[in-house]
């Protein structure tokens, strides 16, 4: 019995390695562009922002990938009658992303992301000094991604942001709807 057992395990995996082969080899780099809207919780204020981010990615297979990050915030003001307090920020990193996707067509994927950058906050207060503030920032996120042709694909996504080692902000929570076109 069991050398019947190894003899149809190892069939098994003979029998579909070149099909889990094509699909582990898949490696497909894309670029990519997102909005998203940030609500950011600080000390004494939560600013909001508006960012554009631009990435640059790849693929290993149909349920794994990692890609490279740069975004930059417009500024948020606030006004007081004796001052006023203008915030932006830049990051950049690398996030890991899992995919799986849904249906026999498999247009729609669910998708969850793992990463790290650092951000770098300015921060302008009038009468005082202007100060930058950087610091890592670990994310988490959430969403759906939908293949609209096999070189175009959109996505929804929600994610947490833990910041390390700044003084002034806490964590950050980003909703962000992108496009990306993929190299195949």
């Amino acid at each position: 019995m069991k050398k019947i057992t190894f003899l149809l395990t190892t069939a098994v995996f003979i029998g579909t390695s070149p099909i889990v082969k094509a699909d582990t080899n898949k490696y497909v780099p894309y670029i990519g562009t997102d909005y998203a809207y940030t609500e950011t919780s600080a000390k004494k204020f939560s600013p909001h922002h508006h960012n554009i981010s631009l990435r640059i990615g790849s693929e290993y297979n149909s349920y794994f990938g990692t890609e490279l990050f740069f975004m930059q915030s417009d500024t948020d003001k606030h006004s007081y009658p004796n001052s006023e307090n203008k915030q932006s920020y830049r990051a950049y990193g690398l996030d890991a992303a899992a995919y799986l996707p849904l249906g026999c067509d498999k247009k729609i994927s669910l998708m969850a992301t793992a990463g790290i950058g650092e951000y770098v906050f300015k921060i302008k207060n009038r009468p005082q000094k202007h100060q930058n503030e950087h610091g890592y920032g670990y994310r988490f996120g959430g969403g759906l991604k939908y293949l609209i042709t096999p070189s175009w694909q959109t996505r929804l996504l929600a994610r947490y942001i833990n910041f390390d080692h700044l003084s002034n902000y806490r964590h950050a929570t980003e909703y962000a709807v992108g496009i990306e076109y993929h190299f195949n």
